[in-house]
């Protein structure tokens, strides 16, 4: 059964394959840096990527509204293995930008997060990730997201999403890297994002928000540059 599929950086031009959903051990699915477009609708009912640990649609042409459908059905995310949390085994690399994650298993691959490049020896099946960054969704941020409860990265950078930050992002309590910069979101910063005690980077910058910056936890570590342009 396929566990991993990565077809990124490619001149893949094609809408959303959903019919992937369909495979029910597929656990890795990076198709960053394409020509994908269009929106991400749930087609068939069956199609829901049920075993989805970790998903990078980043640096394509997605537009619409984020895929609420899928966030409710990504069990995977839902419900995350607290029995090892130590499950990246990380050394310095000297590139920038990206991260290049070894698996236990024969494979490898590249996503983004935290804004360095690390190459790590082991992920464990603990990991789990979102990265829709660099793409065309508009609308607000779903409620819907803070249920993903086993994320360590959500990165939704770089897209034309509006309205508040939901205070359901709080939920999130394994989140290590938070990415909602370059878009058009207003209001305040929840305060519910205090209680994410293994947040190390969060960005907001360039967006329309306003208010105090929360104090106290990891908020108290966090660089002037995490808020710019707001």
């Amino acid at each position: 059964m396929l566990e991993f599929l990565d077809l990124g950086d490619n001149h893949i031009k094609d809408t959303f394959p959903f019919w992937l959903g369909t495979l029910p051990k597929l656990k890795i699915l990076i198709l960053h840096s394409n020509g994908l477009h269009g929106a991400i609708n749930v087609l068939e009912s069956n199609s829901l990527f049920s075993s989805l640990q970790i998903i990078d649609l980043s640096h394509n042409e997605f537009s619409g509204r984020l895929p609420t459908e899928y966030f409710k059905r990504w069990n995977a995310m839902v419900n995350p293995n607290k029995k090892n949390k130590a499950y990246l085994h990380a050394y310095d690399h000297p590139l920038v930008n990206d991260y290049i994650l070894h698996n236990q298993y024969p494979y490898s691959m590249t996503i983004t997060n935290k804004g360095s490049r690390l190459e790590y020896a082991k992920v464990l099946e603990v990991f789990s990730g979102v990265d829709l960054s660099c793409n065309k969704f508009k609308g607000e941020i779903p409620q819907i997201v803070g249920s993903l409860k086993g994320l360590q990265l959500l990165n939704l950078s770089n897209n034309i999403l509006v309205g508040l930050i939901p205070p359901t992002l709080g939920n999130l309590t394994n989140l290590e890297a938070l990415d909602l910069s370059q878009n058009k979101l207003i209001g305040s910063i929840p305060t519910q994002l205090t209680q994410l005690n293994f947040l190390e980077v969060f960005n907001v910058s360039h967006n329309h928000l306003r208010g105090p910056i929360p104090k106290g936890q990891q908020f108290d570590t966090f660089e002037n540059n995490s808020f710019d342009g707001n």
